[in-house]
């Protein structure tokens, strides 16, 4: 799992172009409206990339269960030549966030059922 909290974090992440410009764009986000030298475990904050099932474990530590997340909307990120991501927005509380990137491949079969909801409206 890797945590994202600023822009200046997104440099040399070994994902597909498309998912570091979400990274990229929702990092950029979060440095603008709570500043660039926030504590982001405590304002604003961050985004966990999730490469592999067994990462979801690591979600409790911030208190997150994979299970039972309710998302405020999960997009789609088009990837081409290669397998679609996903990205979460949980609403921790008023000025707090997490955003989830992962593949959908291993993604919550609850998660792609929102995207689908998303992707029809």
């Amino acid at each position: 799992m890797q945590k994202i909290a600023h822009v200046r974090e997104v440099k040399g992440l070994s994902l597909p172009q498309e998912v570091v410009a979400v990274v990229k764009e929702l990092a950029t986000i979060l440095d603008t409206e709570y500043g660039e030298e926030r504590i982001a475990d405590e304002e604003g904050g961050y985004i966990l990339i999730l490469q592999s099932p067994q990462e979801f474990s690591v979600l409790t530590k911030v208190y997150l269960d994979i299970n039972k997340l309710i998302p405020e909307y999960v997009d789609r990120i088009t990837v081409e030549n290669d397998e679609d991501w996903a990205n979460a927005l949980i609403i921790c509380s008023n000025d707090f966030a997490i955003s989830l990137i992962l593949p959908i491949s291993i993604a919550p079969k609850y998660l792609i059922e929102e995207m689908k909801v998303g992707e029809k409206q």
